[in-house]
């Protein structure tokens, strides 16, 4: 009888709860406090980033990491900024456009530790989405919708041609990127260009179309600069350059070297970089985490299988008497992230290369 008065009070106690937690709706995640070194010894970690930032701001070779962003929030931790070594020294922003609150707020923190965060503006992706637009009106010539007209005496219509239309989008463009440069507060830009072989424009009508083009991209960016007082940081092919002095402008120059296969290759695209007018004292070179190419092979590997990033660490501590070493710059960094035995492994392992004091 004792056991049977037991059960009843526990089912009618368990009805009880029941009934009880029927008037839940929501479900509320268990905050978990996970301890770090800024909690458990706040004075240490405090000497660490006095360290750190010293040595940011002695001369060294720099690591610059571009990161594909996306403009929802974070789900994984390659995708925080946070996340990356303290000791990069730039994270490029690979979409201005889409930079999600939790990015725009880690600013600030990675700000703490003297990295500074810089956003891709990109010459070759406005020009392809021009070609984009051509295409679909060719597809459609009735529609007139991206075409210019100018009036002529207050009555004649007469259609822009096709390279005046080109530098009034991507002057649009680029203001338009600029503008959300400021609402992200970046500390710089990263501007990529390839362009045209200047060697290929003979005649000073064609040089002039070039220059122009350039000019859509370039002055709206160096105005910008010099205004904000911000950094920037030129990458692809800067003997396509015309106006050489921009390249004055730039803290560094990012060779892109995605698709080599040996450290002599490396040092071959920074040679054919070197043109008359290049200053030759800030060469970056520019690998990846690896991916295939549209040709189904793969960058960011050496012949050997070895890592790109790697190699170009190594590539860097060796001298050269023709130009300066400044650093490397990895494209889609997140990528290096996943793996077994340590986060951003190649990365880690190419600033080591670099600078050994640093751990």
């Amino acid at each position: 009888m004792n056991m049977k008065n037991y059960s009843i009070r526990i089912l009618l106690a368990t009805v009880a709860v029941l009934v009880s937690c029927s008037d839940w709706t929501e479900m509320e995640s268990i905050k978990l406090n996970e301890p770090d070194i800024t909690i458990q010894n706040p004075e240490l970690y405090a000497k660490y980033v006095e360290k750190l930032l010293a040595y940011k701001q002695r001369p060294h070779q720099v690591t610059i990491v571009s990161v594909d962003n996306k403009e929802t929030a974070p789900v994984c931790r390659n995708e925080q900024l946070t996340d990356f070594p303290d000791s990069v020294d730039y994270i490029c922003l690979n979409h201005i456009d889409k930079v999600s609150d939790m990015n725009k707020n880690e600013i600030a923190e990675v700000h703490k530790k003297g990295t500074k965060v810089v956003a891709l503006l990109d010459f070759d992706q406005i020009e392809a989405a021009w070609k984009a637009i051509l295409r679909e009106e060719s597809n459609d010539e009735a529609n007139q919708e991206f075409k210019s007209t100018n009036t002529v005496d207050g009555n004649v219509e007469l259609e822009e041609d096709e390279a005046t239309r080109f530098i009034n989008y991507c002057q649009k463009e680029t203001n338009r990127l600029l503008a959300l440069c400021n609402e992200v507060r970046v500390d710089g830009i990263e501007m990529n260009y390839t362009g045209v072989d200047l060697n290929v424009l003979t005649t000073q009508e064609a040089i002039a179309a070039e220059t122009a083009r350039q000019g859509a991209f370039f002055d709206a960016i160096v105005a910008w600069k010099a205004s904000l007082d911000k950094i920037l940081i030129l990458k692809g092919m800067p003997q396509n350059v015309i106006n050489k002095d921009i390249l004055l402008e730039c803290k560094y120059l990012i060779i892109n070297a995605h698709s080599v296969k040996t450290r002599e290759e490396m040092s071959y695209r920074v040679m054919m970089a070197s043109a008359p007018g290049v200053p030759t004292d800030r060469f970056i070179l520019g690998v990846t985490t690896s991916y295939k190419n549209e040709s189904g092979a793969i960058n960011g590997e050496l012949s050997d299988g070895s890592s790109a990033i790697v190699a170009a660490g190594q590539w860097a501590v060796v001298q050269s008497d023709c130009y300066t070493k400044a650093g490397i710059s990895i494209d889609a960094a997140q990528e290096d992230y996943f793996n077994a035995d340590k986060i951003y492994i190649h990365i880690c392992e190419a600033i080591n290369i670099m600078n050994p004091t640093i751990k």
